[in-house]
């Protein structure tokens, strides 16, 4: 089996869909050796931000000296995307070693209906456990309670926010979406939120009342204060960091890098140590591809994977703020099960003009799903062209050099833009939704 062949095994799984639940993870990491009790960790959920905080995060970790694991999920270009130490992404022979070693496993120990998700996971701590990552940082892939990789006894557990998103999964409601993120909180541990909602917050308080948790909150026990167009000052435990200048664009990432700064804080206290100038420094070289990201100018092209409510506010809101340009062309390709008519509520009555694509996903919106939301600019501002690819390079055409064109609405459309735009290293694999 050689890495494409590995590749097409992982993405063959994804027949046998999401199914949230800890017994196939436990059981197959049992027989792995739980390789996961190795790492000393920490778990991020959150509806959004959770990728931008651990990249954060890492950044800080590697800025210390500390050899640091980082397992993230969906990819943009490449599957290796997922699992990273340093800056490193996991290499094309290790990918195909476990991915023969642990399907092999599956086929003996009878879980014949393994997902992508909880394979990858095994396959991320195992890789991990071997290479001494330490620490580690893992967000979840979904949820938090039943998501695969709640098996962990992390050292410190964060919860960026809570907002409506994968409702069919977690629950409709801001409460019941709380609790199942809720489940990430671990005896003992201690929890950092960014969650402000008092139905939310309240649930976060009830989890670490139960488990005996710290609970820390930005904006009291730690804070981000904005000081200027990205800068922010940082008040923590013990560190406070004047006019840092994230790495990151947007005001949402000082929450963010808040979350960021104050998880290293405590993991001080557990043995890592982690000065005040390995956390400017980390804040300021943090990479995280496609959220807010500028790819090319005359004209800027920035690619954003916003794909709820609360991430379209956020991208609406530092396009204005940190742009400067004469006309906005969006190219925009979402997710049939998220809220369209917001998300043309809330991005597009700013944009001269507006190109709708279709990612190679299933779940992709067709035009006349779209259509349906659509009605109150002029026609020849709306623009449908399939292809994400012909997209970008209409609206390159229609674009001069003063202005700004947008990539949004899903991960998997900016992964396209980014391969289509950007000269990355290693082989573009394709993408899958989970």
């Amino acid at each position: 089996m050689d890495y494409s062949q590995s590749i097409a095994y992982l993405f063959s799984l994804q027949r046998f869909g999401i199914k949230l639940g800890l017994a196939n993870i436990t059981t197959l990491l049992e027989h792995l050796g739980n390789p996961h009790r190795n790492l000393r960790c920490v778990h991020i959920a959150g509806t959004n931000g959770k990728g931008s905080t651990a990249a954060f995060l890492q950044s800080i970790l590697m800025q210390a000296g500390y050899r640091t694991g980082l397992f993230t999920s969906p990819h943009l270009v490449r599957f290796t995307e997922r699992i990273t130490i340093n800056d490193a992404e996991i290499p094309h022979r290790d990918v195909v070693r476990l991915v023969k070693k642990i399907r092999a496993l599956c086929s003996t120990i009878g879980l014949d209906t393994i997902t992508f998700f909880e394979f990858v996971t095994a396959l991320a701590f195992s890789y991990f456990a071997e290479k001494k990552a330490d620490p580690v940082v893992i967000e979840v892939g979904m949820g938090g309670r039943l998501d695969a990789t709640n098996v962990l006894q992390p050292l410190v557990t964060i919860i960026t926010s809570v907002s409506l998103d994968h409702q069919q999964y977690l629950g409709s409601t801001v409460r019941q979406i709380a609790a199942e993120k809720a489940g990430i909180i671990k005896p003992g541990t201690p929890l950092i939120t960014g969650v402000r909602q008092p139905s939310a917050l309240s649930v976060l308080k009830e989890h670490c009342s139960a488990m005996n948790a710290p609970l820390f909150l930005t904006g009291a026990d730690i804070a981000g204060r904005k000081t200027g167009t990205g800068r922010f000052d940082y008040r923590g435990f013990e560190c406070t960091l004047h006019a840092l200048r994230p790495a990151l664009l947007g005001d949402h990432q000082f929450r963010n890098a808040t979350l960021a700064l104050g998880a290293a804080e405590l993991l001080g206290k557990k043995g890592f140590g982690v000065a005040a100038h390995h956390m400017r420094a980390g804040i300021e070289a943090a990479r995280w591809p496609g959220r807010m990201e500028i790819v090319r100018h005359n004209p800027t092209v920035v690619l954003d994977g916003a794909h709820n409510p609360e991430a379209w506010q956020a991208t609406k809101k530092t396009l204005k703020e940190y742009f400067r340009f004469s006309k906005l062309i969006m190219v925009i390709g979402v997710m049939m099960d998220k809220n369209i008519a917001r998300m043309i509520e809330i991005l597009t009555p700013e944009a001269h003009t507006v190109i709708f694509c279709k990612p190679k996903m299933e779940r992709a919106a067709s035009p006349e799903l779209i259509a349906k939301h659509f009605c109150n600019k002029p026609r020849q501002h709306i623009v449908w062209i399939e292809d994400t690819g012909e997209a970008l390079e209409a609206a390159l055409k229609r674009a001069s050099q003063d202005d700004l064109v947008c990539v949004t609405g899903s991960l998997f459309t900016v992964g396209e833009a980014r391969e289509h735009l950007v000269a990355v290293k290693g082989r573009p694999t394709g993408r899958i939704p989970l």
